[in-house]
């Protein structure tokens, strides 16, 4: 199944390296709810077995803080992820493809408190200045499996970075020009 060469796709990933991210400065150990990384990417196939692309990511997240059982506060983040990627697929076959992925780029995040009690409680907030906003992104994907057709296809992904530790999406391979 070798795809057309540009390709779209949506996914889901499990677990990207930016749920592992701590806010600096808070001193309360939340509970969080990691709700994942929603991605979206475009790889332009330059031959048969070497794309390049670009991904985005979006993972919001949340973080309810409390002590002794006592609500202190909500915090809402998410950070937006921007990769440029390398894609090379290593097995063609009629319905089935594997490949191999690596990513590099950047990452910003930002945050909103909520349910506040100031008179309560004192939080030390996350770093608001620029350079902590701003960090290093990649995506490795030692092994990935696409399964369809050359326009539509299913795919699984297994990795370490920003879009997930497991991820699991659509591609669309637009048509090509005649």
């Amino acid at each position: 199944m070798r795809s057309n060469k540009n390709e779209l796709s949506i996914s889901y990933g499990h677990k990207p390296s930016s749920s592992f991210r701590w806010s600096k400065g808070l001193r309360y150990h939340p509970e969080m709810d990691d709700l994942g990384a929603f991605n979206a990417t475009y790889t332009r196939r330059l031959t048969k077995v070497i794309g390049i692309g670009a991904t985005y990511c979006f993972d919001p997240r949340i973080l309810n803080c409390s002590e002794n059982g006592i609500p202190i506060c909500r915090l809402n983040e998410s950070s937006h992820t921007f990769l440029c990627h390398l894609k090379i697929n290593w097995l063609n076959t009629k319905y089935v493809n594997l490949y191999s992925k690596v990513g590099q780029g950047f990452y910003t995040w930002n945050y909103r408190l909520h349910e506040y009690q100031p008179n309560l409680y004192e939080i030390k907030l996350p770093s608001n200045t620029f350079s902590d906003r701003i960090k290093y992104a990649y995506q490795f994907v030692p092994i990935g499996i696409e399964v369809g057709t050359k326009q539509y296809a299913g795919f699984l992904q297994v990795g370490l970075g920003m879009e997930s530790v497991i991820g699991i999406g659509f591609r669309y391979g637009l048509k090509d020009k005649e």
